[in-house]
């Protein structure tokens, strides 16, 4: 038979473990989210009956003249405050559910009214007893309808359960088992304890609160990880959008200069940007990362038809020592173009030179685009009225999609290499990400 000592500590330990979820709620608190707040009440209120639990069995049986007091004042508790839990928990539960407001408002409604009988058959209780008595001898002795009491408080836990399953598609598939554990405590404490006579409902209770507190925490961080997945698809949407047209209207500009000079080249220049789109279309509508000899073709078919463009110009210089990676669609061809056009294409005299360059290291696979070009001061745009979202894009992209890093160094007057780290699958380190 379990102790009354044992009962005290075991209502004692649940206190504790409550009012640290309580203060650590507090103190996280989120005025405009709705749950938080209930959430916190569902711990006061739980603390508070396990508090009251601790002299019911401290207490039964004990003569001393302040003891009745005492031992009335805390069964009255108990069993007053289950109503409060039953109003508190349903609220939490619409709001955690995402019902509806206007179902909401019909389902506190409800619960409020459900509470206000609870309460009143609670009080009539003190004076005729039939859910419980406290006789001469500081004993607890159950009434004739104590059942009821138990029933009363079981109805609230059946209509939780009912709106978790009405509303079970707004419950992310990790957090069912969570739901379904934190609602179902509550019944086995209640049953345990019309079986054993052991007042173990409210330790119950709080077990269901703690359960509750970790399903809250694994599904914030399932919805942040999901949102944060989301964000990046989404910029990387935004940023091939702006990538895109930016080199089209570069590459028609550059043909239709050679129409009227070179028609036959134009021609060229015309079924390689063709063929560029045709294979590009593809790598971005996957938005997944593509094969590096794919994007080094991009890139190729972009610095002819610059070369047309610029002529004697501009010189590219290619060391390809590895192409076995995966890299993100149209991460190269950008930064060869920020190279061409405000690096090299500023030079007031001589011929420009572009090389890139690629190497296979431990953990990682490396590529290099370096110019000879104009160079400009790290850390700030440089002040020519352009726009220079490329770089952005392509770091933001790389650590997105491949975990890769970006560094840039640049000396004015002397051109800029671009260094892009690619980690090899199952490495663990990244090079620091550097401007």
């Amino acid at each position: 038979m379990v102790s009354s000592q044992t009962i005290i500590t075991l209502s004692y330990t649940c206190a504790i473990f409550t009012f640290i979820l309580l203060i650590y709620n507090l103190f996280k608190y989120d005025r405009h989210d709705r749950s938080d707040y209930f959430f916190s009440l569902l711990c006061a209120v739980v603390f508070i009956q396990l508090i009251s639990n601790i002299p019911l069995c401290a207490f039964h049986g004990l003569d001393q003249p302040w003891y009745p007091y005492i031992f009335k004042v805390a069964a009255y508790v108990q069993f007053g405050v289950g109503g409060i839990i039953a109003l508190i928990y349903t609220n939490y539960l619409c709001c955690y559910l995402q019902i509806a407001p206007y179902k909401r408002n019909r389902v506190r409604l409800g619960m409020f009214e459900y509470g206000v009988i609870y309460e009143l058959l609670l009080l009539l209780n003190l004076k005729f007893g039939f859910y419980y008595t406290i006789n001469s001898e500081n004993e607890y002795v159950s009434g004739d309808f104590y059942l009821v009491a138990y029933i009363l408080s079981g109805i609230p836990v059946i209509f939780d359960i009912f709106l978790f399953i009405k509303y079970r598609s707004n419950i992310y598939k990790n957090a069912w088992l969570g739901t379904l554990i934190h609602i179902s405590l509550p019944f086995m404490g209640v049953f345990i304890q019309i079986r054993t006579g052991l007042p173990v409902s409210f330790c119950f209770a709080a077990i269901g609160v703690y359960v509750l507190f970790f399903n809250i925490k694994s599904e914030q961080a399932f919805l942040l990880e999901r949102q944060q997945k989301e964000l990046a698809e989404s910029r990387i949407s935004i940023m091939l959008s702006q990538i895109q047209p930016h080199f089209m209207y570069n590459s028609l500009t550059t043909i239709a200069a050679l129409c009227d000079k070179n028609p036959q080249e134009a021609k060229k220049a015309t079924l390689n940007f063709s063929r560029y789109l045709r294979k590009n279309i593809d790598s971005v509508n996957k938005r997944m990362p593509v094969p590096f000899s794919s994007e080094l073709e991009h890139v190729s078919t972009y610095l002819e038809l610059e070369k047309l463009r610029f002529d004697d110009r501009l010189k590219v210089i290619m060391d390809i020592q590895a192409t076995d990676f995966l890299i993100p669609p149209l991460t190269i061809q950008p930064l060869a173009e920020n190279a061409v056009k405000h690096g090299i294409c500023n030079k007031t005299t001589g011929t420009g030179t572009l090389k890139i360059s690629t190497r296979e290291k431990a953990d990682s696979y490396e590529i290099t685009i370096s110019d000879d070009g104009i160079g400009f001061e790290t850390g700030q745009r440089p002040d020519d009225g352009k726009e220079h979202i490329g770089m952005e894009n392509v770091r933001d992209r790389l650590k997105a999609m491949s975990n890769a890093t970006m560094k840039v160094e640049s000396i004015v007057g002397v051109g800029t290499i671009v260094t892009v780290n690619v980690p090899k699958k199952g490495s663990g380190e990244n090079d620091n990400l550097g401007l």
